[in-house]
């Protein structure tokens, strides 16, 4: 069995690039279970490469996560993400599960409450997600690092990463929001309220319109005031 050019791990059979490619067009059906983890983990017995084993790994994580076993999807992504080496040639060719399961990872993490946690992993993807992602995955990279700022403590890079998201978001309401509260809590009152007149412009149909007033009468003072 031929390797395909895409793959540059160390099992030489070719078992393991077929079984990536089944197990993939499965979890883009969204049909992967176990018995896909359960071959993946055959896999990595074959492969040696440090970069593809994490790959692997990064696969069983991730369809851990899609069937809810959230405590296995975290153990597994985590030792999959500590476990890549950037610095290998390999690691180009493995970039987008990389990226992929450091996202879920600081999915998972945030939906804890873990937020100084979840940081670096959605960090680790900043360098490569043009690459891996489009606009609407980059959007949300950026909204959890806003977020995440935000609730450590950290109003001006919560600025920093709201602004990024509002723009690759195209300033939907949202991220309107989360701006909003950003300028505030740093500091900055006439941004904040720059960007409540936009929302009270824009965003009327918004499901959280009601929580964008209330923040604004509690914290932009007059200028808070709805008109």
């Amino acid at each position: 069995m031929e390797n395909p050019d895409w793959y540059t791990g160390s099992d030489r059979s070719g078992r393991v690039a077929a079984g990536i490619e089944s197990v993939i067009e499965r979890m883009d059906d969204r049909t992967a279970d176990h018995t896909d983890t359960e071959l993946l983990s055959r896999l990595l017995l074959l492969e040696e490469e440090v970069n593809w084993r994490c790959f692997l790994q990064g696969l069983i994580g991730t369809i851990h996560y899609d069937l809810e076993e959230i405590d296995v999807a975290r153990t597994t992504l985590a030792e999959s993400v500590s476990g890549f080496k950037a610095y290998l040639s390999s690691f180009d060719e493995v970039l987008s599960v990389y990226c992929q399961s450091c996202y879920t990872l600081g999915v998972i993490l945030f939906d804890d409450g873990r937020y100084p946690d979840a940081t670096p992993c959605f960090m680790r993807c900043l360098p490569y997600m043009h690459e891996v992602y489009d606009e609407t995955y980059i959007g949300h990279i950026l909204t959890f690092l806003a977020l995440c700022m935000s609730w450590t403590n950290q109003p001006s890079s919560s600025v920093v990463f709201s602004e990024a998201a509002a723009f690759i978001r195209r300033g939907d309401c949202e991220s309107l929001e989360q701006l909003m509260v950003a300028f505030a809590t740093a500091g900055d009152v006439d941004k904040a309220v720059d960007v409540f007149h936009m929302l009270q412009s824009q965003c009327h149909d918004y499901d959280n319109y009601d929580r964008v007033l209330e923040f604004a009468e509690k914290n932009l003072g007059q200028s808070g005031v709805v008109n």
